[in-house]
């Protein structure tokens, strides 16, 4: 049996607001439907990327405190062709750089913070 990636799922206490940063940062495609619990959720585009983001109720608060910080998911990763431009890009848009861009000669990576504890790495890979 083969196993093709489908879609990442983020959980959000408002669903479309999550998604209309993403929109805003990142030309996502994004969709209004309804999740499992009867709750709005935001079906998301991303190049070729699903993400899903449902709402939950109140009572679910844990969040990652950053990059590196939680078990499970940490980040999600968007390749670009030059992440010191697409940094500059997302600041005058209000997004909050959590890392500036760094090379290791190899890559160049950065990340930026994205509703409810998401960190967002941006990559480009150098030569």
């Amino acid at each position: 049996m083969q196993f093709h990636p489908h879609h990442i799922h983020l959980m959000s206490h408002d669903a479309m607001q999550a998604g209309r940063f993403y929109e805003t940062m990142f030309n996502a495609e994004i969709e209004e439907s309804k999740g499992a619990n009867g709750l709005p959720r935001c079906n998301m585009l991303i190049g070729d990327q699903a993400i899903l983001i449902s709402t939950v109720d109140a009572s679910v608060s844990q969040q990652a405190s950053g990059p590196h910080s939680c078990l499970g998911l940490d980040h999600l990763g968007l390749r670009v062709e030059d992440v010191a431009v697409a940094v500059r890009q997302l600041e005058s848009k209000g997004a909050k750089i959590t890392m500036h861009p760094r090379s290791n000669g190899r890559a160049t990576i950065a990340f930026i913070e994205a509703p409810d504890g998401v960190s967002v790495e941006l990559i480009s890979y150098e030569g």
